[in-house]
């Protein structure tokens, strides 16, 4: 029993880290440099410059510290060591959209037209079509290329997707089972076997209620605004499993035990999916 519950904390600690959040690289650089990004749009231009620069110097390779530190720079009047920026940052980090368009953006000005073509190009791949200045810088690129029919057609894109991101504008419903929610529910479902078998198997109530605790926190810390749903799907699961998968002991102290680990783990499982996804948020807003 206690190495189960070690394999399954180990399991969650691992999940947590690398598996729950997907977030790409530079979304969390992003949010690490949260303070830095503040001071940039705010205009405190030389301020959000030396809070990059310094933390270049102590993460060199953090392609986001970059990208904003070559944005100061442009504000400032430096285009050339604004593009040596860009470049560096893309070296380390090739997938950040918003270093291809800055990047094509200058080249574009400099009627480096075939280049900036190459950059928005890439910024509209690892969009993946999301984002509607690629497609709109792409589109001005073409006119100067001579291929209007292309052009309109990326500015047609670059019209919806502003259009589909406008805030007076919201698109009319937002998918609620997305990729991340199906993972983790499918993680919860595989979890919940585990969990039901500690409270079949557990001579004591502390088993199961540290089990469920634990996932459950986990459950709100990987979804702090959908949590609410994986906890009714694991005490759901536990109560269905127990209920028409398992036997009723015949012994009215072993069936009290079970009723109280089943019944409690449920309860903690809304509790600490609660506590995990308070926990998340406030370490979010830091």
């Amino acid at each position: 029993m206690e190495i189960l519950i070690t394999a399954a904390v180990i399991g969650y600690i691992i999940y947590l880290r690398y598996y729950a959040d997907l977030r790409t690289e530079p979304d969390k650089e992003r949010e690490r440099l949260q303070l830095g990004i503040r001071l940039y749009d705010t205009d405190q231009l030389e301020a959000a410059y030396h809070y990059f620069d310094q933390v270049i110097q102590e993460r060199p390779q953090s392609s986001i510290a970059y990208l904003y530190r070559a944005r100061c720079l442009l504000r400032l009047g430096d285009t050339d060591a604004a593009l040596q920026d860009l470049k560096t940052g893309k070296s380390y980090d090739n997938t950040v959209v918003d270093i291809h368009t800055e990047i094509g953006r200058i080249l574009y000005d400099q009627r480096a037209y075939a280049d900036a073509f190459t950059e928005f190009d890439q910024a509209v791949f690892h969009s993946q079509g999301r984002e509607s200045m690629p497609y709109y810088w792409r589109g001005l690129t073409r006119q100067k290329l001579h291929q209007p029919q292309e052009a309109e057609q990326d500015l047609e894109q670059a019209t919806v997707l502003e259009q589909q991101h406008d805030p007076m504008n919201p698109p009319a419903s937002t998918a609620f089972f997305d990729k991340r929610l199906l993972i983790n529910a499918a993680f919860v479902l595989l979890h919940s076997v585990a969990l039901l078998y500690v409270i079949k198997e557990s001579t004591v109530i502390h088993w199961p209620y540290l089990m469920a605790a634990i996932s459950a926190a986990a459950i709100g810390f990987a979804e702090p605004r959908k949590g609410w749903s994986l906890a009714l799907l694991q005490a759901a699961s536990i109560w269905l499993g127990y209920t028409f998968l398992t036997e009723t002991p015949l012994n009215g102290g072993e069936r009290e035990l079970e009723a109280f680990n089943l019944y409690g783990s449920m309860g903690l499982t809304f509790v600490g999916s609660f506590i995990g996804s308070v926990l998340k948020r406030s370490m979010t807003r830091r």
